[in-house]
């Protein structure tokens, strides 16, 4: 039996390359976002605030609805986070 293999999981859904790549992005920080508020242990308020999203933008997020948060958002999200971090956790980051 022949078997097809695929680069990353979003080859399967397109034939379109930048946006197979661009949806892995996505999905890749989503689950970075959804790591540090699950860590933290945060509720959607302290998500809100931190973040600076909507209750639906939070719902969204936690729920890996990639296709309603864009890549900017997201990688602000990130950098919210990354302010509020002591500058010795910020270094390791790099």
């Amino acid at each position: 039996m022949n078997s097809i293999s695929f680069g990353n999981a979003f080859d399967v859904i397109t034939d379109n390359k930048e946006e197979a790549n661009e949806l892995q992005l996505r999905a890749d920080l989503m689950i970075a976002l959804r790591d540090i508020v699950e860590d933290k242990g945060w509720r959607q308020a302290e998500v809100a605030e931190v973040f600076k999203l909507s209750q639906p933008q939070i719902s969204d997020l936690l729920q890996g609805k990639i296709d309603k948060l864009s890549i900017d958002l997201l990688m602000t999200c990130l950098q919210r986070y990354r302010c509020l971090l002591p500058h010795k956790q910020v270094a390791l980051l790099h």
